[in-house]
């Protein structure tokens, strides 16, 4: 072999040395990048299943509103019965 085949060699393997470190590299970023949208993801998920959580905490509380609504209105109308039938035995 030669001087210049030995060159030739030592720069290929060095040329290929470069592009595996540069492969490592750009696939650790992938794997860095990945896990970040991963987590992101996770907290979005997460902030869903609370609001869900949420909602549904809204929507008993609106049925017991709603049924206590109808319950007083239901008395008002007892009431307001009672005093048509009060004012009528006073006149």
């Amino acid at each position: 072999m030669t001087v210049a085949e030995i060159g030739s060699l030592v720069s290929v393997c060095i040329a290929g040395l470069a592009l595996l470190l540069n492969f490592t590299r750009e696939r650790k970023g992938a794997v860095s990048e990945s896990q970040a949208i991963r987590d992101k993801l996770d907290y979005i998920s997460d902030t869903t299943r609370d609001t869900r959580e949420d909602v549904r905490a809204l929507d008993r509380k609106l049925d017991d509103h709603a049924t206590r609504i109808g319950k007083v209105e239901t008395k008002l109308d007892d009431h307001a019965r009672r005093l048509d039938r009060l004012e009528n035995k006073e006149l």
